[in-house]
């Protein structure tokens, strides 16, 4: 009835795990139980020099914001080099989750238009299982304030560099809705996320005809 859950008279119940209320029926979970896939993957032989300038698209840690995907220095790879890293292929509605250097635990949906695609080291997918209506509210969790920061937390403990692990990843508890609420919650935030991506692209699009014709017209000019 667009009224919140609990004023409305949702009913909640006490969790132990994260001692407070949360709505009934609700589970805390670890992402394994959820998802059918958590991987990164690898930089293919002969690192930036044997990229192309077109073919299957090689996502990087540069390319994973917030909620959305910046394509702008997006690299490619050719048909044998995607082979050797037919394990990272990346699917639709895959989230993508930055585990190392200063941009970690930045996260974001893949966008369908830049699909075929594969990953490397520094980035992990988190691949929902298609039945549970889970990809959106993973990624909204994850980019939720309290998650973050605890994201943040685990890639500072032990080490000298800023990293996540596969296992960490693997082990990290999220609190999971009952499966209507996120059929419910997917089917908006689809709509949602679809057009801010498609803004995006559109102004990267603009952005690149500026520069153009702002090349073009010094040319006139001298």
């Amino acid at each position: 009835e667009g009224k919140p859950y609990k004023s409305n008279g949702g009913e909640m119940e006490w969790n132990e795990e994260l001692q407070m209320e949360v709505p009934k029926g609700w589970e805390v979970k670890p992402l394994k139980d959820v998802c059918s896939k958590i991987g990164s993957g690898a930089t293919p032989k002969g690192g930036k020099e044997s990229y192309c300038t077109s073919g299957i698209s090689l996502i990087r840690s540069m390319n994973v914001f917030d909620y959305h995907f910046d394509n702008g220095n997006l690299a490619f790879i050719d048909e044998k080099q995607a082979k050797g890293l037919n394990n990272v292929a990346v699917e639709k509605d895959d989230v993508l989750l930055n585990i190392t250097g200063v941009s970690v635990a930045r996260c974001c949906m893949v966008p369908e238009s830049i699909l075929p695609a594969r990953v490397n080291q520094h980035v992990m997918i988190i691949r929902s299982k298609k039945e549970d209506f889970l990809s959106h509210y993973i990624l909204c969790s994850l980019c939720y304030s309290s998650n973050k920061s605890r994201l943040l937390g685990i890639s500072q403990s032990g080490s000298t560099r800023e990293a996540i692990t596969k296992a960490e990843v693997e082990t990290f508890y999220l609190l999971m809705p009952d499966q209507t609420v996120a059929k419910l919650f997917d089917e908006n935030a689809r709509k949602v996320f679809t057009s801010l991506q498609t803004t995006i692209e559109l102004n990267q699009v603009l952005l690149q005809l500026k520069a153009l014709l702002l090349s073009k017209l010094a040319t006139i000019e001298n």
